[in-house]
């Protein structure tokens, strides 16, 4: 297998309902990441592209439209959907496809223009979509799952609802630097803890709304474009995990979780965080920054648990003692995170990926982590998907 680098990255800013075309956001990016890695489309060898799930059949062929833009080359396309970790399956299949020798320089992106409102389900038939049943049966949007979830913790480990409101305080700190981020407002506590209630411990600002955007990364195992490059950093490894029997999860989708765990809790990312941390070599204790799916304030507190960074019931420490801060022990977000972007089911993993590099090239500005040679993006999906990301200089 052969050293895989990030030579280039794009972004379109996210942003809320749009519309315009799903195409258009790609081309933003896509076009940012080429000019970024300084090569012309013919070198792109290989494309892997998250689907659009809400674009019909220009969505579910989306790595297709995008080439109807920039041009049909002959190249092979793959278009690959696994919910909300599309984007690291994407950047986890043009990282094969080069390492392999398949392709030498390949580019994986997603672009997606949400829906208003909750992420509803995709089809009417109850009969074999889980995610009909829920919505018939209970009508539970996401962030009733993301509520009940809290409301375990607060009940097991004494979380406040400072601490819920604290996260929300800081991802705002560090999205109110971020010129791509949708929301760009710093909140205070007190500010936070006004915001109504959506779903009970979660109020509104402790939530992320669903998004429109789009981002592309461009790897490569060409030693000369590596070398041209500005500041290549190295894909050490890309995952992807799912869901094990018995995690006590209350899963999205389902109306049920086991009585006895038998797994760990969002087993999908447990998996996910611990092959990539065998395939660098690498653990918790190397990373320097961490970027982590927080669609409410409760991820972000479990997920500092979940890969490792601490033990069950300490994340509220690390957050209050200033651990999770750039500077800290590990900077956690310091994109600002979902709380501040919102999500973007194809293209928010990517995006992730991106903030990585970005701050491993020393390109962050106001909220550059200082000299870190480490980093780790980590998102999940709908239905136990899962994907880890390791990078370094």
């Amino acid at each position: 297998m052969r050293d895989v680098y990030v030579i280039g990255t794009g972004i379109h800013p996210w942003e809320g309902f749009s519309e315009k075309v799903f195409a258009d956001f790609a081309a933003v990016a896509v076009g940012r990441a080429l000019k970024d890695a300084e090569i012309e489309w013919k070198k792109i060898q290989s494309i892997m592209a998250g689907i659009f799930i809400y674009g019909g059949n220009a969505g579910h062929l989306s790595g297709q439209y995008l080439e109807s833009i920039f041009g049909e080359t002959g190249v092979p396309v793959v278009n690959v959907y696994n919910a909300c970790a599309t984007g690291s399956a994407a950047i986890r299949m043009a990282f094969n496809s080069v390492a392999a020798g398949e392709a030498d320089t390949a580019l994986a992106f997603g672009a997606d223009v949400s829906p208003k409102g909750f992420l509803t389900a995709k089809s009417d038939n109850a009969v074999q979509d889980r995610d009909v049943i829920r919505w018939k049966m209970t009508a539970m949007p996401n962030p009733v799952y993301w509520a009940l979830e809290c409301r375990k913790r607060m009940a097991k480990y004494d979380t406040t609802e400072e601490d819920l409101a604290q996260v929300k305080v800081l991802m705002s700190e560090y999205g109110s630097k971020n010129p791509d981020a949708r929301f760009k407002k710093a909140y205070s506590l007190d500010e936070v803890l006004k915001s109504a209630y959506v779903c009970d411990p979660l109020r509104l600002y402790e939530i992320c709304p669903v998004s429109t955007g789009a981002a592309a990364v461009i790897v490569t195992a060409d030693k000369e474009l590596i070398r041209k490059a500005d500041r290549p950093v190295k894909i050490n490894a890309t995952t992807m995990g799912s869901s094990m029997y018995g995690d006590p999860t209350i899963r999205i989708s389902a109306l049920s979780c086991p009585a006895v765990p038998e797994a760990p809790m969002l087993s999908e990312s447990y998996s996910a965080s611990r092959q990539a941390y065998e395939k660098s070599g690498m653990g918790p204790q190397d990373v320097d920054l961490l970027e982590l799916p927080d669609n409410s304030s409760w991820h972000y507190l479990v997920y500092l648990e979940v890969c490792g960074f601490c033990k069950e019931g300490e994340a509220e420490k690390m957050l209050r003692d200033g651990e999770t801060r750039i500077g800290g022990k590990v900077a956690v977000n310091p994109s600002g995170g979902f709380s501040s972007h919102g999500e973007a089911l194809s293209a928010q993993a990517i995006w992730q990926v991106i903030e990585c590099a970005s701050q491993l090239r020393g390109r962050c500005g106001p909220r550059q982590v200082e000299n870190p040679k480490v980093a780790m993006a980590q998102t999940y999906g709908l239905m136990g998907n899962s994907g880890t990301t390791i990078l370094s200089v």
